[in-house]
């Protein structure tokens, strides 16, 4: 409400100094009025109708030289459309799924994004993943970044969910998988063959049927068996549109794309996709292992993942790996794939590390978690 008063009294300076209510200037009430009604609803949105009234009708001369008051049919009016606006602007505020303030930030981050996607100005980071039973890179997780024009890094936390709701999503991640394909490609040109290269894939694009064709194009114009291209989905995409992801999925697979399921054990009916969808690869979420070691019950629960994605036939992947104890604990549970910062960190391409990790547990507590 802080800004409500700064403006309210700024307003009013202005209305004064411009002679007094009559001035065009008291227009300017609906600013804080409105900015009440959306952020804190009808009853807040009366209040400060209400407070503008008052400054503007008996505090308010109708001229400051002559210091003649408002005629109260003036002010009553002026009053009762302070209070209808506020009310309407606070119903119309709820009716929204999103929050002004969010929907006008989407906007602009939208902007932004489509430019980058057209300019070529998004990257690509590339995260290790890591056999833990050998220690050697067996693939690599793509990762999207993005900095704005000024230079600033977006966290991805915060522009992906923003490309989602704006449907720039569906440019961006065909960006990536193209740029994750290209350089897989790269790699197998140089010689590091039969690498897994997973690329995240949202429920818009999934339930979009120009997704699939541009799948098509992307697998078809790869040389055959050079790379292994796993999209990874969530429980969210799947529950978007289980039809249309099913029939996405079936595809995909038929295209000979691996399909894994992202944070695992998130959602709420995981038993029942691994049943039904063409699932070849488990991603035990993070909160889970940075628990281990911890936490008990995370420990059972990631070992009831790994035996039942062995029974199913799929190889399981931990994420975040921070920690040599988590390391080891994964390890010792049979989880066959890791990542996280201890075994790597995102990097371009040419950075990437392709050293083979010690995995025994002298040697990661002497090495530390300094990767």
């Amino acid at each position: 409400m802080g800004l409500f008063v700064v403006a309210t009294a700024a307003v009013t300076l202005l209305v004064a100094l411009s002679g007094g209510a009559p001035s065009t200037l008291a227009h300017l009430y609906y600013v804080p009025i409105l900015y009440v009604a959306v952020r804190h609803g009808a009853r807040a949105a009366v209040a400060a109708s209400v407070v503008a009234g008052v400054v503007v009708g008996p505090l308010m001369p109708s001229s400051v030289v002559g210091a003649q008051h408002q005629e109260l049919g003036s002010w009553l009016v002026r009053m009762a459309l302070f209070v209808l606006v506020g009310l309407v602007a606070a119903t119309l505020a709820k009716s929204q799924s999103r929050p002004l303030d969010v929907m006008v930030r989407d906007v602009f981050v939208a902007r932004g994004l489509r430019a980058a996607v057209r300019h070529n100005q998004t990257r690509v980071h590339f995260q290790p993943l890591i056999d833990l039973t050998t220690g050697d890179v067996i693939g690599f997780e793509a990762l999207c970044r993005w900095s704005d024009s000024k230079g600033r890094s977006i966290p991805p936390d915060r522009f992906i969910p923003e490309a989602e709701r704006t449907g720039v999503i569906t440019a961006l991640g065909t960006r990536v998988l193209h740029q994750a394909t290209d350089q897989a490609q790269l790699w197998a040109d140089e010689g590091r063959t039969g690498l897994l290269v997973t690329v995240n894939v949202s429920a818009v694009q999934l339930t979009d049927p120009a997704f699939l064709e541009g799948l098509v194009k992307v697998v078809r114009s790869q040389s055959s068996a050079s790379f292994q291209l796993c999209l990874e989905i969530t429980e969210t995409a799947i529950i978007a549109d289980p039809v249309r992801a099913l029939a996405t999925l079936r595809a995909a697979r038929d295209l000979g794309v691996t399909i894994a399921v992202d944070d695992f054990g998130t959602g709420q009916s995981s038993l029942e996709y691994l049943a039904e969808f063409p699932i070849d690869i488990i991603k035990i979420d993070r909160s889970f292992v940075a628990a281990l070691g911890t936490d008990p019950k995370s420990h059972a629960l990631v070992r009831a993942m790994v035996q039942m994605a062995h029974s199913l036939g799929a190889l399981t992947i931990a994420e975040g790996i921070e920690e040599p104890e988590q390391l080891e604990a994964l390890r010792a549970l049979g989880c066959a794939i890791g990542q996280g910062f201890h075994l790597g960190r995102p990097s371009d391409a040419d950075a990437v590390d392709w050293q083979t990790r010690e995995m025994t547990k002298a040697s990661v507590d002497s090495t530390g978690a300094g990767n």
